[in-house]
């Protein structure tokens, strides 16, 4: 399984006790929070009760993303709300550092991803929602081969003001290529 979970400048592993920490940091700044949709604010015991139950969960996977160069965790990717009788699910992912985005660490990433999705767990079909409105968003999941199936109009609430979300869908081909 390492192979299918090694990229070219990242690889995905099981997210550990020991990266709860700093993943809380991460998910109470607002760059990272506002992005995902976290309620916030949550303690310490909060996430390792959701620790906890990750570990025991069947639909629910979270990976961190770790850098080949020196194994930095530098953000996580999940799964959840799998199904397996329609062999759908959600993905989520988010490269915390800052000054790791945009350095294809992300893309890479999600590649690895849907690779697992569809060929390990042999998924059909990955789902996720984004800002609608961002194109740095926007490009990041065209170019990874998903398609905007919708809009949810003024589906949270950020900033003082309601945002729209984005849905974006993509689909594994009968060969294993998504389409």
């Amino acid at each position: 399984m390492d192979s299918i979970l090694q990229g070219e400048c990242i690889y995905l592993r099981r997210l550990e006790r020991d990266d709860l920490a700093r993943t809380w940091e991460w998910l109470h700044r607002p760059d990272v929070y506002e992005r995902l949709g976290v309620n916030i604010p949550f303690s310490h015991t909060q996430q390792e009760a959701w620790f906890q139950g990750l570990e025991q969960s069947r639909d629910k996977i979270v990976l961190a993303v770790c850098r080949t160069e020196d194994d930095a965790h530098i953000g996580n990717v999940s799964l959840d709300s799998i199904d397996l009788r329609h062999r759908n699910a959600r993905l989520s992912i988010f490269i915390a550092l800052e000054e790791t985005r945009g350095k294809g660490h992300g893309s890479d990433a999600l590649r690895v991803l849907l690779r697992y999705a569809f060929e390990f767990l042999n998924l059909h079909r990955l789902w996720c929602k984004s800002d609608a409105d961002d194109p740095g968003i926007v490009r990041f999941y065209e170019r990874a081969g998903f398609q905007r199936e919708g809009t949810l109009r003024e589906h949270e609430f950020h900033g003082g003001a309601y945002v729209d979300k984005a849905v974006w869908g993509i689909v594994r081909h009968r060969n294993g290529v998504p389409e």
